[in-house]
């Protein structure tokens, strides 16, 4: 990547790069007028979005807002100017996992979709969001987790490309309804499908590609069967189960924290908003709760 200092003064920023699972990431912030031209990535497709900015900030020629999705296919050349204090996230994966990811995704699991360079507008409701939700989950890599496990890193990576492809496809034209699947039909076989899984945390992409559906399908199914939509089903089903352990787990050797991580929660604080909401008291109040006799005290 070439990048060119427009105006005179000393550049100051950060750029910090790591890895969760199978996603690459680079998060930066930089202060003065730049001019960057190069690729974003030589293998993978990049997604990158603006955080945040002061100034003006055009990509291949058009005016990006915060919010907006970038699609940058592997090698392929990225032109870009910012103008003023400026903060972006790209994150990188290789076109046969992101593929996988979206099957029944109707445009997005194409994998010509993501060997076209292009600039998407995110509608003003999601643009609003969706910088807050990808930087709420980046602190919570560093956390010093206890052996975090295989799937728990693979749900957090999974929920960081979910947030882009609601993005995108809010930007996307309607598809075609092609789901055989009546919505009741849909809600069982999520709920049969959670079961299977015997804990673990389901992402949302893994259903669609294991029921050959959609999102806005299984949107639809759920929010017409139960009047909730199957990322909210999901979220009460894993809050439900954290419950199960908090009332019966010795308080002494139970870290909230972790659990919440465990059942698919990055964000300890996030996660005890939405229990509360849900409950109607917090982990903590559950876990102190627990009856007595539990404890082995008589």
């Amino acid at each position: 990547m070439e990048i060119v200092q427009l105006k005179p003064g000393k550049l100051q920023g950060s750029i910090t790069h790591f890895r969760i699972g199978m996603l690459e990431i680079s998060a930066g912030r930089f202060s003065a007028n730049i001019r960057l031209r190069g690729s974003l990535h030589p293998e993978r497709v990049a997604l990158a979005t603006l955080i945040d900015s002061a100034g003006r900030m055009t990509q291949w020629w058009q005016e990006v807002q915060i919010g907006d999705v970038g699609v940058h296919p592997a090698g392929v050349e990225f032109d870009a100017i910012h103008c003023g204090d400026a903060a972006y996230l790209v994150v990188s994966i290789a076109l046969p996992e992101l593929s996988s990811m979206l099957v029944g995704e109707d445009h997005l699991s194409d994998p010509a979709f993501w060997n076209t360079k292009r600039l998407y507008r995110t509608d003003p409701l999601i643009a609003n969001k969706m910088p807050e939700q990808l930087m709420r989950m980046l602190p919570n890599v560093e956390r010093k987790f206890a052996a975090p496990s295989d799937q728990d890193v693979d749900f957090l990576g999974r929920s960081i490309i979910e947030t882009f492809a609601v993005a995108l496809g809010g930007a996307l034209p309607r598809e075609k309804g092609r789901s055989f699947y009546t919505g009741a039909r849909l809600v069982s076989e999520t709920e049969d499908y959670a079961n299977a899984a015997s804990g673990r945390p389901v992402h949302i992409f893994e259903l669609c590609s294991a029921l050959k559906v959609s999102r806005r399908s299984l949107h639809r199914a759920f929010a017409d069967t139960l009047g909730v939509g199957p990322v909210a089903y999901l979220r009460r089903r894993r809050l439900s189960a954290m419950r199960s352990v908090l009332k019966r787990c010795n308080p002494a050797t139970i870290s909230i924290g972790d659990l919440a991580f465990e059942y698919g929660f990055p964000e300890p604080g996030r996660c005890a908003a939405y229990y509360r909401e849900h409950f109607g008291e917090t982990p903590s109040e559950t876990l102190r709760s627990r009856p007595v006799s539990t404890l082995g005290v008589n």
